[in-house]
This record gives C-alpha cells, sequence and structure tokens, in this order.
C-alpha cells in the first residue's frame, strides 16, 4: 500500500522543515530546481526521497537590464548540482525522525562567479506535531563540511575548509481555549566565522531554505538569515475562526560570532569590539481564508528595535528603528 512518485523537469520542492530546501510562501521569486525527484511513501508514515537537481538561475541579474524591465528566459547550468537523500520514519507514539544528507557542488562558469562551494550538509529533526492539551517540541541539528570560498569575487581564489552547524529547538503547548491558543519557545543558533584569517570558513550556509516563516517577512525587508545568528523567541499562535489564523511573534537576535558580519546587511567588525547584539523584533501576521483552497488574505507588520551593533559597527549606515507593513492576496487554481 505504498505510493511512489518521480518527477522530472523544471519544478519546486518541500523537503522536511524547509529550512533548507523550500518552495518560497512569502517573496514573489522562487527557488526553482530542474532534474529528477523521486518520493516513496508508505501507509505507515515513512517517507523516502532522493533528488538531483540543477538550481534554475533568475534572468536577467544585473542591476540595468533589471531596471530597463528586460526579459530573459530562466537557466540552469550543469557547473551548479544539489542532491539529497531523505528519510522519514515514526519512533515511539507520536514522534517522528527525520534524517538528511544533502550535497551542494558549484564551479565558476564563464558568465556566473560563486562561492565554489562543494559540501555535505547532514542532519536530522525529531519533532511532536500539536495536539490539544499537550505538549509538543521539535530539535533539528545539522552539520556542513567541505570547501567554500569567502566571496564570489573572481579575485579570490582561495578555498576554505567548510565547518559549520546549525540548531533548532522549540517546545510548545497548545491551550484547550476559544482561539485554540498554542504558545511556543523558539532557539535558533546558525554558527559565524569564528576569524577571517584563520583558513576555515564557519559560517553556515542554508542552502536554499526558507526564512519568512520563522524570522518575519522577507522581500525588501528581511533582516534576518540563517547564518551568523543566535535567537530566542517566543510565538502566540492564534485561530479566531475557521478560516482566520494569527500570531504574534517576539524575537531577540544576537551575532553568533562577533567577529563575523550581520550577513543580510554585510555589517562586519573583524577585531569583535562591537557588542553583538542586534536588536528586537516584534511581529503581528493574520491570515483570513475565505475559500481556503483558492483565496488568502493575509496581513503582517514587523518592527525592529535595532540593537548596539547596529549603532556602533564600523559600516553600519542607520541606527534608526524599522517598521514593516504588508497586506497581500493569494489566488490559487
Amino acid at each position: 500500500d505504498s505510493t511512489s512518485t518521480l518527477t522530472a523537469g523544471r519544478m519546486t520542492i518541500d523537503v522536511g522543515s524547509r529550512r533548507f530546501v523550500a518552495r518560497n510562501r512569502y517573496r514573489n521569486t522562487i527557488n526553482a530546481f530542474t532534474g529528477v525527484d523521486w518520493r516513496w511513501q508508505s501507509v505507515a508514515g515513512r517517507e523516502f526521497r532522493a533528488f538531483y537537481l540543477m538550481p534554475v538561475r533568475r534572468l536577467p541579474g544585473d542591476r540595468a537590464s533589471l531596471l530597463a524591465n528586460d526579459a530573459e528566459f530562466d537557466e540552469e547550468s550543469s557547473d551548479v548540482t544539489f542532491w539529497g537523500l531523505f528519510y522519514k520514519m515514526p519512533v515511539w507514539k507520536k514522534d517522528s525522525l527525520e534524517v538528511y544528507l544533502f550535497g551542494l557542488d558549484e564551479e565558476d562558469s564563464s558568465d556566473r562567479l560563486t562561492r565554489n562551494r562543494e559540501f555535505l550538509t547532514a542532519g536530522f529533526r525529531l519533532l511532536r506535531e500539536p495536539a490539544t492539551s499537550q505538549f509538543d517540541y521539535v530539535v533539528e541539528s545539522v552539520y556542513q563540511f567541505g570547501d567554500s570560498r569567502s566571496t564570489a569575487a573572481a579575485a579570490n581564489v582561495i578555498d576554505l575548509d567548510h565547518s559549520a552547524h546549525f540548531h533548532h529547538a522549540a517546545v510548545g503547548y497548545s491551550f484547550d481555549y476559544r482561539w485554540q491558543p498554542q504558545l511556543i519557545f523558539q532557539y535558533d543558533y546558525a554558527s559565524g566565522d569564528d576569524s577571517p584569517l584563520d583558513g576555515d570558513n564557519n559560517r553556515f550556509d542554508t542552502l536554499y531554505g526558507a526564512r519568512r516563516f520563522e524570522w518575519g517577512p522577507t522581500g525588501i525587508y528581511g533582516p534576518f538569515a540563517r547564518a551568523n545568528l543566535s535567537t530566542p523567541g517566543l510565538r502566540l499562535k492564534l485561530k479566531p475562526a475557521r478560516t482566520i489564523t494569527s500570531f504574534v511573534a517576539y524575537r531577540g537576535y544576537w551575532l553568533a560570532s562577533d567577529k563575523d558580519a550581520w550577513t543580510v546587511a554585510q555589517v562586519r567588525d573583524p577585531t569583535g569590539n562591537t557588542d553583538s547584539f542586534l536588536g528586537h523584533q516584534v511581529e503581528v501576521r493574520v491570515r483570513y481564508n475565505p475559500a481556503p483552497k483558492n483565496l488568502r488574505l493575509e496581513s503582517g507588520v514587523a518592527h525592529l528595535f535595532v540593537g548596539d551593533f547596529v549603532e556602533d559597527a564600523p559600516n553600519a549606515n542607520s541606527a534608526d528603528d524599522v517598521t514593516y507593513v504588508y497586506s497581500q492576496l493569494t489566488f490559487t487554481f
């Protein structure tokens, strides 16, 4: 009673927690791939997945072409390949375990410079799904090893030993009250580069994962990525009606390595003398699904109270708090 699905061609995929391979749900450009993806599932809850893909490069990519509204077909290249093995199985009575291995191999081409990433990403996730009047949890740990370069610049030809890690932990409780409240404590740690001079690259690489579901809106906002970050947080989920869901979330953000960069803003103090606190973020989101399979309305706001690092780092260009407000409509057919 098992099922198998083989997909070939150009596609988007979600794997596991979606932290490392995901179809983006928020921004208007998505991670796409060309290749093959085989998925096997059993009625007992076991799942095995194997894929071999070439990431699609969104074109045009230069500023002048974008400003001129030029159109160009996206393309993939055998110079960049991405493969993975994924297995999921039930454990104990209510829990499940996922183990996975991803491989990324990229090389420079005549029209594309890369960081020549050649490393493996190995990890596991243990979780229990939320249920009323019960605790739930998630634990995920990942290790990366191989080679990479610090930048994609043509002059940078130095291969560094890539050794990085990421950890996620969350504990939640679902209350048996109106609006079905679920309170969750979360913590994430993504390693940063310990020293720019030691021949190692310790900054974690999130591959092709999504981050909106965890750290706030992306697109023109998106101040945080899954690299060089230590961040505890609280999240309260509410369901006021059958077609309405919402949450209120708080996160505090620190650099995991005070000598590495705040990666999204490219602000860095290589001496490590600046305080590593990036700031507090408060976020509220509401979703209304008048036609759950076809139409969804969403609105939200995120406010970032900037910390000492943003104010004092040598190449920081702003010390102002930031407020981001959005609304969007998704039509599925």
